[in-house]
């Protein structure tokens, strides 16, 4: 993998600061506890992949926001909660785009905080073309500026990140894209494309930005990683 990042974004430095993990505002729940109907407890294996999860965001956000200059986001249905939040913690003036996947706008939108809720998870190539369209004609998202879009609800091998050609080509201010991937580590990195990865690529979830190699602790199983588009300029686009 080739680091891309350039002299602007310098290196990956805000990632490796200690954080913690994304605190949601006190506030009345609007889902129902599904334990007081008899429901057996979370898993903790999945608890535990929901926490790494969260804490690669982080990193990511951090990254984002101290090194890259994002002020822009796009949280593209990211599986887990409190990605708002955490932008917020990063930067109080970053702007957040919650696109909550089909029927879940109503629980999804309390805990994202000040950040703007659309319905709609962009599912398939057409569905992500529609989705762009409202972003671009809504004014949420100026994508003659730079723009992060955190799409990390993770990938298979039979389903990759849909749509990534049409998203490249809108990002005329350039940005960054995230994913993660439970498909073979070349599927994984493939998705990518045409964005180019920053240095390591994908990694372990649970470790990254440190590449694989580095880190002998067993890994979550799902890959990680982030791709950066450079800035073009601005042009017009088949919206206007």
């Amino acid at each position: 993998m080739t680091d891309v990042r350039g002299p602007k974004t310098g290196p990956l430095t805000a990632v490796f600061r200690a954080t913690e993990p994304p605190r949601v505002p006190e506030q009345p729940s609007p889902v129902v506890s599904l334990s007081a109907r008899g429901c057996p407890p979370p898993d903790p294996a999945e608890t535990e992949l929901v926490r790494l999860h969260q804490a690669f965001l982080g990193r990511v956000v951090d990254y984002l926001c101290a090194d890259a200059g994002i002020r822009q986001f796009v949280d593209w249905g990211c599986p887990v909660p409190g990605t708002a939040e955490r932008i917020r913690r990063a930067n109080t003036d970053a702007t957040v785009v919650h696109l909550a996947p089909t029927g879940t706008a109503g629980v999804l939108a309390a805990p994202a905080l000040n950040a703007t809720v659309l319905a709609g998870d962009g599912a398939g190539d057409s569905g992500t073309d529609t989705v762009l369209r409202r972003l671009h004609t809504s004014g949420l998202v100026d994508f003659d500026e730079p723009v992060a879009v955190l799409m990390t609800r993770p990938g298979t091998e039979q389903e990759p990140p849909a749509g990534l050609d049409t998203l490249h080509t809108m990002m005329r201010g350039g940005g960054y894209v995230a994913l993660t991937s439970t498909a073979p580590r070349p599927t994984a990195e493939r998705a990518f494309a045409p964005f180019l990865p920053v240095e390591p690529g994908v990694a372990d979830l649970t470790w990254w930005p440190y590449p694989d190699e580095d880190v002998p602790a067993p890994g979550c199983g799902t890959l990680g990683g982030l791709g950066r588009v450079p800035r073009r300029g601005r042009g017009a686009t088949r919206w206007r």
